[in-house]
């Protein structure tokens, strides 16, 4: 179980948008915080990636994109 505060503006939002469900509403909250959170990571990878497909192509002579 996990216990946490919440102003009552932000409390009675949650309430009346979570259909009677606050723990699953949270959840996809905090699911797509996490995905905002990991976001630059995934840029970064994505770039890198780019790089890596020009790469092998320099190498390989071929369209690999």
């Amino acid at each position: 179980m996990l216990t946490f505060t919440l102003p009552a503006d932000l409390l009675a939002h949650t309430r009346a948008a979570s259909n009677g469900n606050m723990s699953a509403y949270v959840e996809r909250a905090l699911r797509a915080q996490q995905l905002r959170d990991v976001a630059p990571a995934v840029q970064a990878w994505r770039e890198q990636a780019a790089n890596d497909t020009a790469e092998i192509a320099d190498i390989f002579g071929e369209d690999v994109a």
